[in-house]
């Protein structure tokens, strides 16, 4: 061993070591050099594109090497430096910090046997197993159990080794595949929730669906893989979900989510995930006590500020919206703008808090919500310059965008705005909402045309709608679960609100 790393230290000598690039505390305490000063650029956020961050450092331009040489090169300085990242910080919980250094470790074992260290890197493989095991780093497994398979029946003969690490690699194998079974069924299912696509070799039909659904029950009945565990959510709750039965989602969420929690460690993008699932079925059934319930057992071992935890947070405020509990609603969405990390979010995020800060101000103006404090300033024609335009929605995302607006214009009795958007608002309905799926929308946004065509006019509004409202109602929210969260309050209460600001 010890003159592997004699070896070892000679091999990196001549690799140039010291001129290897990476991000390091020197590089910010020092005088600012061209790439410390493009890291903080790009940090700040000072800039639209990338022709505009070049437009920033067009100086470089003049130095003979230019700005795209330097990007290259600062590129492959950042990616240098995520293999020193401190997994230690809070960044990382106890699992995705084991992952990422079981994932650094397998591929620095094949870089140690591809220099001829092979004692150096069958060492790190049987270190390193033990770890990708408990943490059920599956895919890391199969190579580190193939890698000391080889090893030990050629380079380093062992009969009993070569027996152990052949019968891991047969379970570990075994495993992987029922695990990427699960995984091409639920990403199928997953192709078609996002596609309009209806490639044959893609798309599942009802027997093959049905069947993957009773395979994943079968590995439910078993000892299951953190991974297994995912897929299994995916492809069974969203089973359940189409057929709309309610029940039996949240017996098999809760019987996922227990599973998890058994884990000799805490899988936390995992239970994150369930939740979300949970949540949404809360907000579906306006069941806001298990809402409250998910809220005090399991969002304070959240990854508190993340992607997800701002997702679950989303759906406890439409919980609470759909439950008439605009107050409760509010306060959660102030506690998640009030979070550091928030303007850091991805757009998406940031745009669905965006509009359901719309309607919280819808709710303060005509007094269906009292607050002790001022709203977060709030001007519609900002929030229409934050949030994306629907004439390019293709896909009916951003109807509670548009309908916002005319409940705004309504408050204010700004009426002859309301007809100047009529029209392009029917053509929206016409060209992206789905027959079905869409029903509830298309319906809503009706009931406003024929509002305009009573004149604003309660008792001819009334009149008027009263079909229209008698087919919404008969298509409760449940009956399209998929596109429930358009309806940031449910139209049948939008629908009172509306009516009772008409004459």
């Amino acid at each position: 061993m010890i003159e592997e790393l004699k070896g070892l230290v000679r091999f990196l000598k001549k690799s140039k070591i010291d001129h290897l690039e990476i991000f390091t505390q020197a590089d910010f305490e020092k005088p600012q050099t061209s790439m410390t000063k493009l890291f903080n650029e790009i940090l700040s956020k000072d800039f639209e594109s990338f022709d505009d961050l070049q437009l920033k450092n067009s100086s470089l331009n003049d130095s003979g090497w230019g700005f795209k040489k330097l990007f290259t090169r600062f590129q492959e300085k950042l990616i240098n430096s995520l293999f020193f990242v401190d997994t230690q910080s809070a960044l990382f919980t106890e699992r995705s910090k084991a992952y990422y250094e079981c994932s650094k470790r397998s591929q620095l074992t094949r870089i140690l046997v591809d220099r001829g260290f092979r004692k150096l890197a069958i060492s790190y493989a049987e270190k390193t197993l033990p770890v990708s095991t408990k943490y059920e780093f599956t895919e890391l497994n199969v190579l580190f159990t193939r890698f000391l398979m080889r090893q030990y029946s050629s380079a380093k003969l062992s009969p009993v080794k070569f027996r152990k690490y052949s019968k891991l690699y047969e379970i570990f194998s075994n495993l992987y595949n029922d695990e990427m079974s699960l995984e091409v069924g639920a990403n199928k299912i997953n192709f078609k929730q996002n596609s309009n696509h209806r490639s044959k070799d893609i798309a599942l039909d009802k027997s093959e669906y049905y069947n993957l659904v009773l395979k994943t029950k079968t590995y439910l009945s078993k000892n299951p893989s953190i991974e297994i565990l995912i897929n299994s959510a995916f492809i069974i709750l969203n089973y359940h979900l189409e057929k709309r039965e309610f029940e039996k989602y949240k017996e098999y969420s809760t019987l996922i989510l227990n599973k998890v929690l058994e884990k000799p460690f805490l899988s936390v993008v995992t239970l994150e995930l369930l939740i979300q699932s949970q949540l949404k079925i809360s907000m579906i059934t306006k069941d806001n006590k298990t809402a409250v319930k998910i809220k005090k057992e399991y969002f304070a071992i959240l990854n508190i500020g993340n992607f997800n935890w701002f997702v679950c947070k989303f759906y406890y405020i439409l919980t609470m919206n759909h439950s008439g509990l605009y107050k409760e609603g509010y306060d959660e969405y102030k506690s998640a703008v009030a979070n550091t990390s928030y303007n850091k979010q991805a757009n998406v995020i940031i745009e669905n808090f965006n509009v359901i800060q719309a309607y919280f101000y819808f709710l303060i103006l005509i007094n269906k919500l009292s607050i002790d404090e001022p709203i977060r300033e709030f001007r519609i024609n900002k929030f229409m310059n934050e949030v994306p335009e629907f004439s390019r929605d293709k896909q009916g995302t951003n109807i509670p965008i548009i309908l916002v607006q005319i409940l705004f214009f309504l408050a204010d009795k700004k009426y002859s705005r309301i007809i100047d958007r009529i029209e392009s608002l029917n053509l929206y309905s016409y060209r992206h909402l789905k027959k079905d799926e869409n029903f509830r929308s298309q319906c809503f946004i009706r009931m406003i045309s024929e509002m305009v065509r009573a004149d604003f006019r309660k008792q001819g509004t009334i009149f008027r709608t009263e079909k229209l409202l008698t087919k919404l109602k008969a298509v409760p929210i449940d009956m399209y679960p998929a596109t429930a969260e358009a309806e940031i309050i449910p139209y049948e209460d939008l629908w009172e609100m509306v009516v009772e600001r008409l004459e």
